[in-house]
């Protein structure tokens, strides 16, 4: 057990959803794999509560947060507009800027203390990407990007601005390595997309459907930002190997015009597939069947500079 004075009344009381709970006592059980580079630790907090004469079960989860330390974004971990800035995520819930549905939402939030944030615990099924990426042309066609300072700048230029990938060494494919080897001229092909919110690290492992509210529920928005319109779907794309681009299209009814979403998707999904298979070879981590395949075969304009 945990102390109760672990965590704040203010808290105990929203996740209660009343304003007379007391906390008698609580677990907390580490979840691991919590994603996000600013991210110190996940927990699940089980606790007992009571309110009107009763003892009642609350279930949430604690998230902490911290600068960098090493690797070649540290130094920019306490920039508002590098992707890597460690406070985003509590800025994000404390500025009620997460969607919060119908269609995608953010956990909710009980409270932000320090460097923590007390969120709603979700669980429930990895989403279909199909539904994910209707909603996510829905979410961003109807959301204008707030003036904020803190919101990530362009976090694909920002990634490859520190990154020089020794291809000597790793059994790639070729035609990745050619799609490196084009990365300056591939991201000048994004200057004229349009740009949108985005959550900047939208893949299948952050999306639960929520059999309650029949929302998508969308975790870690530490990567909050500015992006080109289809860098969100292109990183949705390649943890599931579909191409979404209609999917995105139907849900954002003609916001955006499909040229620019179109480019937008094959210039991340091609930048950002490249430099995954070196990260995977470099470190040994099995590449997924017919992945070279799945990025060129999406890229036809890249690849063939069009």
């Amino acid at each position: 057990m945990t102390s109760p004075s672990a965590i704040p009344p203010s808290v105990v009381a929203a996740a209660a959803g009343r304003p007379d709970a007391v906390l008698l006592d609580c677990e907390v059980e580490r979840i691991d794999g919590g994603t996000g580079a600013a991210t110190a630790g996940v927990a699940r907090v089980t606790a007992r509560v009571r309110y009107a004469g009763n003892v009642h079960p609350i279930v949430l989860v604690r998230k902490a947060f911290q600068p960098l330390t090493s690797g070649p974004h540290a130094s920019a971990s306490t920039d508002p507009r590098h992707w890597a800035y460690w406070r985003r995520e509590l800025l994000a819930y404390q500025a009620s800027l997460l969607p919060t549905g119908p269609g995608l939402a953010a956990p909710r939030c009980y409270g932000v203390a320090g460097n923590e944030i007390y969120l709603e615990y979700v669980s429930g099924p990895a989403e279909s990407p199909h539904l994910a990426g209707r909603r996510l042309g829905a979410w961003q066609a109807s959301t204008p990007i707030p003036e904020l300072p803190w919101l990530a700048g362009h976090q694909l230029a920002q990634r490859i601005a520190v990154s020089e990938l020794d291809w000597t060494t790793v059994p790639a494919d070729p035609r990745l390595v050619a799609l490196w080897s084009r990365r300056h001229e591939l991201l000048a092909k994004l200057r004229g997309v349009p740009t949108v919110l985005s959550h900047g690290d939208f893949h299948a492992g952050n999306l639960r459907a929520c059999a309650d509210t029949e929302d998508t529920v969308v975790f870690d928005w530490g990567t909050l930002g500015i992006s080109p319109v289809g860098a969100d779907l292109a990183h949705l794309a390649l943890s599931s190997f579909d191409d979404l681009v209609d999917d995105y299209l139907a849900g954002a009814a003609g916001w955006f015009a499909s040229d620019s979403v179109r480019t937008g998707y094959e210039v991340t999904l091609a930048l950002t597939g490249a430099s995954r298979l070196h990260w995977m070879l470099s470190r040994g981590v099995p590449v997924p069947d017919g992945y070279a395949d799945f990025v060129c075969g999406n890229l036809k304009k890249p690849v063939s500079g069009g």
